[in-house]
């Protein structure tokens, strides 16, 4: 059975493919937020005959139907066989929930809940997009006036014993501080690993003991889950504040288990699918599409893609504009000028 993808164009060169990418994300971002991004040579080995702009579904979207998705909004599109060798931009196979290495594979719901706090993200303010339960706004002429202009690079799952040293390398090559977010029960693996992101001045936050979807246990099972994680990553200097539940995934009942800890939830508001196609060139073309001031950036420190993409991330963030900060200065900075402001923990 034959890949399908969704083409949007031929073009003349490949920046006018992406460029053309840039304009379908700006006129329909709900249309094409399920969609991941490729250009390709019209013919095979020949660059110099033409490009071709094409898009992959996220898992479990019938192709079909995001196509006459965007046409019913006003868009174009063609289903069409994807490229020969093409791998469909479905990830390669990798280990499971929890394994010593914190790589995690995402399945589709998980996917599509991804995908929606990004979506989200869109309509709610900043810091109710990253902070849920937060009413707190900000005007824009207040953002103005202080030229505010922060971004925040946070990095979940892992640690991974090759990959996250990478990432750290890079990042104090840049001069960049960032936050990650450990599954516990990785952590406790990896101590020196944690200590070392403590000791760059990196701020380390709770992603869960181990990777669950925090919605189907109980309260207690909860606390567990977040109250384990802070004691493992405090054995490694560590006095996290921020709980990113896996996949995004929380109810009230966690937002109480925070408050008991005295922590906070935090999300993102761009998501560059790293976790999906694990592909260097398609990470930024997410991040060109949908990177700016005020980007909380969601990436992997288990994904050498990631790695690879990382010093043309920072790059691109800063030519439009970025001061890189941890996420816990991003949210302070973002409540000293909200209204009313979120409670401080």
């Amino acid at each position: 059975m034959s890949t399908k993808a969704l083409q949007f164009g031929t073009y003349r060169k490949e920046v006018d493919a992406w460029i053309a990418w840039k304009a379908i994300v700006r006129r329909q971002p709900d249309m094409v937020a399920d969609l991941v991004p490729r250009v390709a040579p019209l013919k095979p080995g020949v660059p110099d005959d033409g490009y071709v702009l094409l898009a992959a579904p996220l898992p479990d979207l019938d192709p079909n139907f995001v196509c006459r998705r965007i046409v019913g909004g006003g868009g174009s599109c063609l289903v069409v066989d994807a490229p020969a060798g093409s791998t469909g931009d479905r990830p390669p196979p990798a280990m499971e929930d929890g394994d010593g290495n914190g790589v995690v594979t995402y399945t589709p719901d998980q996917s599509r809940e991804m995908v929606e706090i990004e979506r989200q993200a869109s309509r709610l303010s900043r810091l109710a997009a990253i902070v849920p339960g937060s009413d707190a706004q900000v005007d824009v002429g207040a953002l103005k006036a202080s030229r505010w202009n922060l971004c925040s690079l946070t990095f979940d799952d892992g640690p991974h014993p090759s990959v996250t040293p990478r990432i750290l390398d890079i990042l104090r090559n840049e001069h960049v501080r960032a936050t990650f977010f450990p599954i516990g029960n990785v952590a406790i693996r990896h101590p020196g690993i944690i200590q070392r992101i403590v000791q760059e001045g990196h701020e380390v936050g709770n992603h869960s003991l181990t990777h669950p979807n925090m919605r189907n246990l109980a309260a207690d099972a909860q606390r567990n889950e977040v109250a384990e994680t802070n004691r493992i990553l405090s054995t490694a200097g560590a006095d996290p504040v921020l709980f990113r539940p896996p996949s995004g995934r929380y109810n009230q009942e966690t937002l109480k288990v925070l408050q008991g800890e005295r922590m906070s939830p935090a999300l993102w508001n761009v998501d560059t699918r790293d976790w999906f196609t694990r592909d260097a060139d398609k990470i930024m073309a997410q991040l060109e599409a949908t990177g700016t001031i005020g980007s909380v950036v969601l990436m992997h420190m288990t994904y050498n893609a990631t790695a690879d993409a990382l010093p043309k991330a920072i790059a691109l963030l800063r030519t439009r504009g970025c001061r890189f900060v941890t996420l816990s200065e991003w949210i302070s900075s973002l409540n000293s000028l909200a209204t009313p402001r979120i409670a401080q923990k």
